[in-house]
């Protein structure tokens, strides 16, 4: 990718981050920002759905970090979860392939698409293992019951690349974005808009925003279960958890850390549940479309329905950030291992 870098702009802000934080790259960053004058003068997108040449999407900046600790803590094996489309599944079963790494994705049912029929194949191509196990419920307990939690060599990850690690990935994200900035390359977004599924993107990009000095207010659109049962799952309080949690690992690290915002999470765009297409999100597809940009049902509609409401309610630039993957899924039953395979 033309002016792909080798080095992330979070660690020219902090070189004290270099040698604690383990990193890979991984990503073709930084990706892009564009107008989308079709929708108004105050739109804009980052396009991290090319973040990768084989597979992007917003995952495969957490795991520049996830994978590279993985490693440096002596784990061969990754066991996560997902639903059964899941992207992050996706992303991490391709990168664990190109390092020599085996993964396992725990599989909980979601309703049918053509996007769950394609990350079912490309999981299955990039050598990872599939276990489908029914319901979140019994695929959660799994998880946290797995017989080989204490090994030595596996590393558990939760769903959507969603610890410590992962979240660095978008607390360097807003670094970018600055840069991209002072560059001249956009505008200061007055808001940006992300969907929500296991928080760590929403909650790195409003700790970086925070550290980076920038006013945008980060607004994260809930597209996944707020409980599971009577335990919370994709909360204001379960995003702030992983907030408070990556602060403390900075503030060990050495950073003076200025105020950070709570977490803004918006709920009344979810729908009738998880994976379910709603009216808005099939009026925000066809208009990105018309952009030549694909969104999902899952995610990525319900949180361009909120960011071109925002659109049209203000003159205020706002900034949609694409999580999705755009490469082609057409061949993806003639994708092929690269790397090193599993060891």
């Amino acid at each position: 990718m033309s002016g792909m870098t080798y080095n992330r702009p979070v660690f020219e802000a902090y070189p004290q981050l270099r040698d604690a934080l383990p990193w890979l790259q991984l990503a073709d960053l930084p990706t892009r920002v564009e107008p989308l004058t079709a929708l108004g003068a105050n739109g804009w997108v980052k396009r991290d759905d090319i973040s990768h040449a084989v597979y992007g999407g917003n995952k495969i900046r957490k795991l520049e970090f996830i994978l590279a600790d993985a490693i440096a803590r002596g784990k061969d094996h990754v066991i996560t979860f997902g639903a059964t489309g899941t992207n992050h599944g996706v992303a991490t079963a391709m990168l664990c392939q190109q390092l020599g790494l085996r993964c396992t994705v725990l599989l909980f049912e979601q309703p049918e698409s053509q996007t769950v029929r394609d990350n079912l194949q490309r999981m299955e191509n990039f050598g990872a293992e599939r276990i489908f196990c029914g319901s979140l419920a019994r695929t959660v307990l799994r998880y946290y019951g797995h017989p080989l939690r204490l090994s030595p060599r596996h590393y558990f990850l939760f769903a959507g690349g969603s610890n410590i690690a992962g979240t660095i990935g978008f607390v360097n994200a807003a670094f970018e974005l600055r840069q991209q900035i002072e560059l001249g390359q956009c505008p200061m977004p007055a808001k940006i808009f992300v969907p929500v599924g296991s928080a760590a993107t929403l909650a790195g990009l409003t700790i970086g925003m925070a550290l980076a000095g920038l006013k945008t207010e980060v607004v994260g659109i809930r597209v996944a279960p707020s409980h599971l049962g009577v335990i919370p799952t994709c909360t204001v309080a379960t995003v702030h958890q992983l907030m408070k949690r990556t602060c403390k690992m900075l503030s060990r690290c050495g950073l003076s850390l200025p105020a950070i915002p709570g977490p803004n999470l918006i709920d009344s765009y979810y729908g009738e549940g998880y994976g379910v297409r709603s009216e808005a999100g099939d009026k925000a597809t066809a208009t990105f479309a018309a952009c030549g940009i694909t969104l999902d049902q899952t995610y990525t509609a319900k949180a361009a329905a909120a960011y071109l409401d925002a659109i049209a309610a203000s003159t205020d630039v706002q900034l949609y950030w694409h999580t999705y993957n755009s490469r082609p899924a057409q061949d993806v039953n003639d994708l092929r291992p690269f790397g090193n395979g599993p060891r």
